[in-house]
């Protein structure tokens, strides 16, 4: 695989490229893109800092952090080597391996726990597409649970989900929870428990209220991702609306079965017919549940 160096010569090897007036080279979701054209060049394969082998590369391999993290300024003592990289003498270099010693025991677990997990959350954010309100309330949420120690016995992947999944609820923008467990890749079963205790401890205390979503929000958002039309769309709003009407109880039922089952039935009578496997892969359903659903559809919209 192509190391970091291979991947910078690529890129001022493509700045040649006359794929448009003014070329401009960036790397956007794994690709290398023009971002004046649109012109995609090619797949970032690896970019892993090539590996230092001699004493030479070592000597010039960076060892310093940045001075700047998303949280504040972040200073770091190392006992062995002054500002400009040089070896202490043995007089300052016990001195400045107290002041290390003394630098970490000041660093609080809030600090740390933060460090850790904002990296984290803006690699969220990216992969699911969150917008930046989204994101800075997901931040709050999970700052007072940091505050009120509730990290204590759960993991930082766990909680950090689980205040996306709120703030998500909170403005209202209906996304599955099996999405972001997939990105996060860790079980549906600890976020939702991590969700039900920021739901009764910190949300209150924030003054916000999260949002439930009906069948009706998750059919706009299935439409769009099966490419359907927008008639599509209103007849599978209009069966559930005709079902309820005629006594179907939605209660303890998923509103992404039901959701999903309407477009299924709308999508065969507008003849954009698509597979039971695709929908039910999208809403994150059994193809079992779909089935069932679309019996009860037809049942209470009468349709044979």
């Amino acid at each position: 695989m192509p190391s970091k160096n291979d991947n910078e010569d690529f890129l001022e090897l493509d700045e040649k490229i006359p794929c448009c007036d003014s070329p401009k080279i960036s790397e956007e979701d794994g690709y290398y893109v023009c971002l004046n054209c649109g012109l995609v060049f090619s797949r970032i394969l690896d970019d892993s800092p090539r590996r230092a082998f001699t004493a030479e590369e070592i000597e010039k391999r960076k060892s310093n952090e940045r001075v700047y993290s998303p949280i504040g300024p972040r200073t770091i003592i190392r006992g062995n080597r002054d500002a400009r990289g040089s070896l202490l003498s043995p007089k300052f270099k016990s001195k400045f391996n107290r002041l290390a010693k003394i630098h970490r025991s000041l660093t609080t677990s809030f600090e740390r726990n933060l460090w850790i997990a904002l990296p984290n959350l803006q690699r969220l954010q990216k992969k699911l597409s969150i917008p930046d309100q989204v994101a800075e309330d997901a931040l709050r949420i999970y700052t007072q649970t940091v505050k009120k120690k509730l990290t204590m016995g759960r993991s930082i992947d766990t909680l950090l989900s689980a205040s996306i999944f709120c703030a998500l609820r909170v403005h209202g923008i209906p996304r599955t929870l099996e999405e972001i467990t997939n990105a996060a890749q860790i079980t549906k079963k600890k976020v939702i428990k991590s969700y039900r205790l920021i739901l009764m401890e910190i949300l209150p205390k924030l003054k916000l209220k999260v949002q439930h979503f009906t069948s009706d929000r998750y059919v706009d958002k299935f439409n769009d991702e099966l490419n359907l039309s927008m008639k599509c769309r209103n007849i599978a709003v209009k069966m559930i609306k005709k079902a309820k009407k005629n006594g179907f109880n939605s209660a303890g039922k998923d509103p992404k079965g039901i959701a999903a089952a309407s477009l299924y039935i709308a999508s065969k009578l507008c003849d954009e017919n698509k597979t039971q496997k695709e929908i039910s892969d999208l809403a994150q359903i059994t193809e079992v549940t779909l089935r069932m659903r679309v019996k009860d559809l037809n049942k209470y919209n009468k349709i044979d």
